[in-house]
């Protein structure tokens, strides 16, 4: 398709393609897909096709050390059955004209039939979970597959997951935000200010703790952090998989270091410098997708919820948003069940055991949700994802806007338009970073998967890749996959198999855009 031609990335119509082309396996049928930026080049205009950069086995490697112990300290979990977990950390500068270090955690799963000579993979997930964390549900979902044919190395946000991590709030700041100041007669000005009170102090905090790096938590560092890898590795290319936020810091790492880049996988993407208000308002649609389908898919394995799901689910949150869920709040309730969804088995029997979670906090025992919730908080409820988080978040609206945006997203995010709204909140009176340059070009076209159901992002900020795409001139090739969780790799073989293909040394082929069955 000429380029004059190309049409804009967009989330409904993948979203589409993957509820009407759902076969078993991968469907690679006719292009009835995304038009997702493309410029798909006339047959026959070259004798020969063009090969793909070559990825390279390390000529140094990372110190890598047995971690079991570690993993189980920081995310209560341990290395799947099968899978060979090893640890390791590396310094990098804190700034770009920085003496001063910081240390990185990065974790390496393969298995027994990884291959020795193949190349690794590096996965970053930015803000949205510790990448070493969002690894670990790969390596024991259906992504295990992907490491029978190369070694993934994940690479966590520094200030987060395995590395050094931040330690800069109160606990009465914590509480606050963790719990978006939910109680009894609190409409969301008062909510609004109290998580903005609470968001100030951190922010005044964490500036003294961290000065003068308190800006040096971004994505913008995070890509910096990727090619301190890549030298220490010698080699002359990274294979990249970016999931969610860390989509972001991939595209980050293209425009940096365009000549150091063998490979981009956006999974789960994010928008790239997107405002606050715009990206928040696709997430608050995105996430009340996600519930909505979950509370489908458990009313459909008959699980306790019964057969209006999302009504009882809608009334635990608004129990919490009022004070009345035995101190767990609506925004602990959203962060436990979407991170469930996101990291947990749901199957039906997963699915119906999150809902005997909900439907027993319904009925006054919340002792299984408040598990859930304390497994959320221990991965994002982190003062090094705050500071991260806050230190990207740009165009902020003012407290007094929330009410109002509130009112706004309502209608189609009943469930999330206030915990979305709220989120702003904490980063009142946060400094920000400039915003990362895009790339310009890239020297390979991207491969983009889409869940129509994450429910960290949603599928609805998708929409937003589309002037970056098309700005770098890439011809993508979009994957649509209607399961329920975070992160494609991690949950389809359909998809890994279009991985399989996207890592050869030859383009990939028509058509451009396909789909996977949940």
């Amino acid at each position: 398709m000429p380029s004059t031609h190309r049409a804009r990335l967009s989330a409904a119509v993948l979203v589409a393609t993957a509820v009407t082309v759902l076969a078993a396996g991968c469907a690679v049928g006719p292009d009835t897909g995304p038009d997702i930026v493309r410029g798909d080049r006339p047959a026959g205009d070259a004798t020969e096709a063009p090969k793909l950069p070559d990825l390279q086995v390390p000529d140094r490697d990372l110190n890598w050390r047995s971690c079991g112990d570690k993993l189980r300290k920081a995310y209560d979990a341990d290395a799947p059955d099968g899978v060979l977990v090893q640890c390791a950390t590396y310094d990098v500068p804190v700034d770009a004209d920085s003496d001063e270090t910081i240390r990185i955690g990065a974790m390496r799963a393969a298995t027994e039939s990884t291959p020795k000579q193949a190349p690794p993979l590096v996965l970053t997930s930015g803000t949205d979970l510790p990448s070493s964390r969002t690894l670990l549900a790969l390596a024991d979902g259906d992504g295990k597959t992907l490491l029978d044919r190369h070694p993934i190395v994940a690479v966590d946000f520094r200030g987060t997951g395995l590395g050094a991590t931040v330690d800069c709030l109160t606990t009465a700041q914590r509480n606050v935000l963790n719990s978006n100041a939910a109680g009894a007669r609190r409409d969301v000005d008062a909510r609004a200010t109290e998580v903005g009170t609470a968001g100030r102090a951190a922010a005044d905090l964490c500036t003294e703790t961290l000065s003068p790096d308190q800006l040096a938590y971004s994505v913008d560092a995070a890509a910096r952090d990727l090619e301190g890898l890549r030298e220490r590795w010698g080699v002359d290319r990274l294979g990249l998989i970016g999931v969610g936020d860390g989509s972001s810091v991939a595209l980050r790492y293209a425009a940096a270091h365009p000549d150091q880049l063998g490979r981009l996988v956006l999974d789960s993407p994010v928008g790239y410098n997107v405002a606050a208000r715009e990206s928040a308002a696709a997430r608050a649609r995105g996430v009340q997708k996600s519930l909505t389908t979950f509370a489908q898919r458990c009313a459909n394995a008959a699980c306790a919820l019964g057969s209006d799901s999302a009504a009882v689910l809608r009334r635990v949150i608004d129990a919490g948003a009022s004070g009345d869920l035995d101190g767990l709040s609506d925004k602990q309730v959203l962060d436990a069940v979407t991170t469930a969804i996101a990291l947990d088995d749901m199957s039906p029997a997963g699915i119906k055991k999150l809902g005997s979670a909900i439907a027993d906090a319904d009925r006054g025992d919340t002792s299984a949700l408040r598990s859930y919730a304390r497994a959320a908080a221990s991965v994002r409820g982190t003062d090094g994802r705050l500071v991260g988080r806050c230190n990207d978040l740009r165009g902020r609206p003012g407290l007094q806007e929330l009410s109002g945006l509130v009112r706004d997203w309502s209608g189609e995010a009943p469930m999330t338009a206030v915990t979305t709204a709220l989120d702003l909140a904490d980063c009142d009176g946060w400094g920000s970073t400039d915003a990362p340059a895009p790339p310009e070009s890239l020297a390979v076209d991207p491969l983009v998967l889409v869940g129509a159901n994450d429910p960290f992002n949603g599928s609805a900020v998708v929409d937003q890749l589309t002037q970056t795409l098309s700005a770098a001139k890439a011809s993508p090739t979009a994957v649509t996959w209607d399961g329920l969780g975070f992160s494609v790799l991690a949950h389809s073989d359909c998809a890994g198999g279009v991985l399989d293909e996207y890592l050869a040394p030859e383009p990939m082929k028509a058509p451009a855009s396909r789909s996977c069955p949940a």
